[in-house]
């Protein structure tokens, strides 16, 4: 049992780092975009707070770097799992906050998607024949 809880966590450090490596590659190549990025994330911060200008440069570099948008479907379900055990923990504060957060996920993810929709229809094409 330890072997195989090594070998997962193994291979989900590999796909991580790799991951991580890809976003920097990725950042690099793509310069204009970052700092238009940080720019409009900025320019958020300022008006609504530090929460808004992270939770925007979040979504612009998944926007602009095209990267895959069920990364923030994860982090949406991850905030979304913490709420019961805040709730449990009398963390009510917390968990609202969590939920706010779980929301603002799966409205970035659906947006990311609906956009992936308009610039790449030919990849969701055989997915809507497969369901016909």
């Amino acid at each position: 049992m330890v072997k195989k809880l090594n070998k997962i966590a193994g291979i989900l450090l590999q796909k991580l780092k790799s991951a991580i490596s890809g976003s920097f590659s990725d950042v690099r190549k793509g310069k204009k975009r970052g700092v238009l990025a940080l720019i409009l994330a900025g320019v958020f911060l300022g008006f609504y707070g530090t929460s808004a200008g992270v939770l925007w440069l979040l979504f612009l570099a998944f926007l602009f770097y095209e990267w895959d948008s069920r990364v923030i479907g994860t982090l949406a379900i991850i905030s979304l799992a913490t709420c019961p055990i805040l709730l449990a923990l009398k963390q009510d504060a917390y968990a609202e906050q969590m939920a706010v957060y779980a929301y603002f996920f799966l409205v970035m993810t659906v947006v990311l998607q609906i956009i992936e929709y308009k610039h790449y229809p030919e990849e969701f094409k055989e997915d809507i024949k497969n369901t016909e």
